[in-house]
């Protein structure tokens, strides 16, 4: 029975066909951004990452590395600058710091090897917090896991800005 008292049964048949009316019509329009013969497909491993010196700069370098692949040829450079922003959340009557956030941002502009105009650049903002304990050895570790997430953030953000504007500057195949 397709109708009801009240509509709904005729609603949803109606809805229903519209739903795959429209999947019918766009079904040959998606495709994965990192398949073959694509501009973002065509860029993984062709990208040079910046050397940094420290723990979050290097958690950065693999998260890029982990999305945008292995630098095979250095036809592309990614220069990023990057820093961390602390601000105290909570802090108690006796100013013991309970709540830390941290905002890392991540300026970063790619350039054809050899070039010095940009061909994209942008900025990504990711922030996270942790709490502080009495334990400094807790506190120091909950600082440098939130770091870590927030370094493979940014770069999986940088990476995901790269590859989706990759068709503006390559040529796929």
């Amino acid at each position: 029975m397709l109708c009801s008292r009240n509509g709904i049964g005729t609603r949803r048949a109606v809805v229903g066909a519209l739903g795959l009316a429209l999947g019918a019509l766009t079904s040959g329009c998606f495709r994965p951004m990192l398949a073959e013969n694509t501009a973002s497909g065509g860029l993984i491993g062709r990208i040079g990452y910046p050397d940094f010196n420290d723990r979050f700069g290097y958690h950065l370098n693999q998260s890029l590395a982990d999305r945008l692949g292995r630098t095979e040829s250095r036809d592309f450079l990614l220069a990023v600058k990057t820093r961390i922003k602390r601000d105290d959340l909570a802090i108690t009557q006796d100013n013991a710091i309970t709540r830390i956030s941290l905002t890392a941002t991540a300026d970063w502009a790619l350039f054809r090897n050899g070039e010095t105009e940009p061909l994209i650049s942008d900025q990504v903002v990711s922030q996270s917090g942790y709490n502080s304990t009495s334990s400094l050895f807790a506190t120091r570790e909950a600082k440098r896991d939130i770091e870590r997430r927030l370094a493979r953030d940014l770069g999986e953000r940088i990476a995901r800005r790269v590859l989706a504007r990759a068709d503006t500057f390559t040529q796929a195949g």
